[in-house]
């Protein structure tokens, strides 16, 4: 089993003594828009291998039956 942070729950433990907490608030939600946005394109290319395993089983399951 995978032991998975966020990218928020990482940056809270880096030492981040130097900034202000408008650059370290700012950090963090860049870092959460940044999930999202790739779970977002790992979702969609989800949705899109799976429409493509259904189109391939419905031509080889039709073409199977002609032969």
């Amino acid at each position: 089993m995978k032991n998975t942070q966020t990218i928020a729950e990482l940056l809270e433990k880096v030492n981040s003594t130097y900034l202000t907490d408008a650059e370290k608030y700012e950090a963090i939600a860049r870092a959460e828009r940044a999930e999202y946005i790739i779970a977002g394109f790992a979702s969609a290319f989800q949705a899109i291998k799976n429409v493509a395993i259904k189109v391939k089983s419905a031509f080889v399951s039709t073409s199977a039956q002609h032969a």
